[in-house]
């Protein structure tokens, strides 16, 4: 049997995103084998340590990246803190695994993903909707030819957070310095996915706006704190023909409704889709798929392989473990970037943007 990926792991908590998205995979694979954490603290990294089950825990970055029995370091926190935290591993010449967004923005994103090409390193960002159940069979139905001509796709989504309110713990995300927005994260996944089946776009003409201005920051018991200036866009629109000839539009607004949360819509000469969901954030949902074919009614395709967060993280780390995996690297995450800076552009502009879909 192959030696195990020793895996380095910076943002690893009890309670918090990293331990249900990848250390319940991590902990129980025959692949991966965590080998040392390191948090914001020496103190906090021993907390997890001893939750976790973990010998060895720093209090650096640097520390855990002089590690020699670690191969391969994850990062898994905040956005703004995603290119300070991974620099030490890929100047050691490890591999490097990072939440998505990479960074903040894209001259932070080109910096990494050259300095990872410098050293030889494998590199991947979680854009893990690409693992969904659904979208591989939306992408397997429309490489089949099944639909035919495909003819557009529009994407209606709600963002959850950037609406009325948000918790302290996720404050931040109102900032729009930080990088961490809606355009950024249910944007950059969703867009990803669609990307990922119908190809990239020729060009973009988009919409962004503030419908609030404000966003109330609460506690974890549901009490109002403070009101925090929403700098974060809360409106997305963005439309545009895709390589394959498709006509895309997509609308993502911010908050959680009563009403549509997801509907992802594809129409073809001799088909349609319809992918439903609780939430518009593709990657985290188990959305349901229907298909009509040749004019018949809409009815559901079920899936038997499961879905849900930790899955499609899970595979992620199943493809980047391959010898031929498919998986997002960084240079893919540099084309999202360039994505997300060309509808900033062109909704600042007025004007219609183009992007370089090729690393």
């Amino acid at each position: 049997m192959a030696s195990k990926i020793n895996i380095g792991f910076i943002g690893l908590s009890k309670g918090r995103w990293a331990e249900n998205a990848h250390a319940r995979y991590l902990q129980n694979s025959s692949i991966y084998s965590i080998k040392a954490l390191a948090n914001s603290t020496i103190e906090s990294a021993k907390s997890a340590a001893d939750a976790f089950g973990i010998e060895k825990y720093y209090g650096s970055p640097e520390e855990l990246a002089q590690d020699s029995q670690v191969d391969t370091v994850v990062v898994s926190v905040k956005v703004p803190l995603h290119k300070p935290l991974i620099m030490p591993a890929v100047l050691q010449g490890k591999n490097a695994i990072v939440e998505w967004p990479l960074a903040r923005n894209l001259q932070e994103a080109e910096e990494l993903t050259q300095l990872a090409q410098s050293k030889g390193i494998k590199t991947m960002v979680i854009l893990q909707a690409r693992q969904s159940s659904v979208i591989r069979k939306i992408k397997e139905i429309i490489d089949s030819g099944k639909l035919g001509n495909i003819l557009s796709t529009h994407l209606y989504a709600s963002g959850a957070a950037w609406g009325a309110s948000i918790d302290n713990t996720n404050a931040y995300l109102a900032n729009i310095e930080n990088g961490a927005t809606m355009i950024s994260i249910p944007g950059g996944h969703s867009l990803d996915a669609m990307c990922y089946v119908f190809g990239e776009f020729e060009s973009v003409t988009a919409t962004i706006h503030n419908a609030r201005k404000m966003i109330e920051v609460r506690d974890d018991k549901g009490n109002k704190i403070r009101d925090e200036p929403l700098t974060s866009h809360d409106q997305m629109s963005v439309s545009g023909i895709l390589t394959s000839g498709t006509y895309a539009s997509v609308h993502l607004r911010g908050g959680s409704y009563k009403g549509t949360n997801l509907l992802w819509e594809v129409e073809g000469t001799q088909g349609e889709l319809q992918i439903k969901g609780p939430t518009g954030h593709l990657q985290l949902s188990s959305p349901t798929l229907h298909a009509s074919f040749n004019g018949e009614d809409m009815t559901e395709i079920k899936l038997d392989e499961e879905q849900g967060t930790h899955i499609n993280v899970s595979r992620a780390y199943d493809e980047f473990a391959k010898k031929d995996g498919i998986y997002p690297t960084w240079e893919d995450a540099v084309i999202r970037h360039r994505m997300i800076e060309a509808i900033y552009k062109s909704a600042q502009t007025c004007t219609k943007q183009t992007y370089k879909t090729t690393y």
